[in-house]
């Protein structure tokens, strides 16, 4: 099986700042907790998609409603600062990966795996692939039928941690992005929770109500998408399947949008310390939409 740990900041049903908020998490916890092939072993929250306490409330409630016993720790509450110590997400990062390795599929903003890195940097050098989702080809603007740009939200909501974590992993830790320019060619349609809502479970039910709100909100957002993206379902996916992607070794730096925006880019290379999920292989991208859906019960 396969050792996971799940960093995220879950906000299935959670309405925030006016609007819905973003959804794939969920499924991406779903689908680790029903996968025969992964040993999910930790879950921690970060602040994100929704206020801490939200994220936390939505992955206790999602484990309770698959009757799972994995832990979930509460993180970090807002992005790090210079002088930020631990936190109880961190300390149960430290002892999990101290017992034994891990992936850890980071699919919220970095907080937590940034004090990781620096407040337990052998624990951190124990993560087999650390699955983040974030990061662009450089000079790349993340738009959607002509309409963005749109944030490279995990990213942009802590630099700082970003930036520790990937230079504490050079040489060490395996680096996985998917990101935007990964997951935004594929979606899951309206019909498709329809699928998962006639499943007829509690877990089901629990999904399509509060996933619906979200799919509309995108796509009436961006009316070229058929549906919403399971941006998060890739960290998993690529664990599980990793010939449904195409990838390409590069190189990161950190830079600067004209409007001060900060950027994750990368470029090719060869030697370069990450992987970076590029597109899907000849019928990838059905397989992993059909299992993001299928696998919500």
């Amino acid at each position: 099986m396969i050792p996971l740990i799940i960093d995220t900041d879950v906000a299935l049903g959670v309405h925030h700042e006016g609007r819905p908020r973003d959804i794939d998490d969920g499924f991406a916890i779903a689908e680790a907790i029903n996968s025969p092939d992964i040993d999910l072993r930790l879950i921690t929250t970060v602040f994100g998609n929704g206020p801490l306490p939200e994220v936390l409330r939505v992955a206790r409630e999602i484990t309770a409603l698959k009757g799972s016993s994995v832990p979930v720790a509460r993180g970090a509450a807002a992005a790090m600062q210079d002088d930020d110590g631990s936190n109880d997400a961190v300390e149960h990062l430290a002892a999990e990966l101290t017992r034994a390795p891990a992936n850890v599929a980071a699919i919220g903003p970095l907080t937590n795996i940034g004090l990781l890195a620096k407040h337990y940097p052998r624990a951190f050098e124990r993560i087999d692939k650390l699955l983040i989702v974030a990061g662009r080809t450089a000079g790349n603007t993340f738009e959607l039928g002509g309409k963005g740009p749109v944030g490279d939200f995990n990213f942009e909501n802590d630099p700082r941690a970003a930036q520790i974590l990937l230079q504490a992993a050079h040489g060490r830790v395996e680096v996985v992005m998917a990101g935007f320019e990964l997951t935004s060619q594929v979606c899951v349609c309206e019909h498709d929770l329809q699928r998962i809502n006639a499943r007829g479970s509690e877990t089901a039910r629990y999904f399509y109500d509060n996933s619906l709100a979200w799919c509309r909100h995108w796509t009436q957002t961006f009316p070229s998408d058929a549906g919403f993206h399971p941006w998060d379902s890739a960290t998993i996916s690529y664990l599980k399947h990793p010939d449904y992607f195409i990838t390409e070794r590069r190189s990161w730096r950190i830079g600067q949008a004209r409007d001060g925006t900060p950027l994750l880019e990368t470029v090719a290379d060869a030697e370069g310390p990450v992987t970076y999920c590029t597109g899907f292989t000849v019928g990838g991208a059905e397989a992993f939409v059909a299992d993001v859906v299928e696998t919500v019960y």
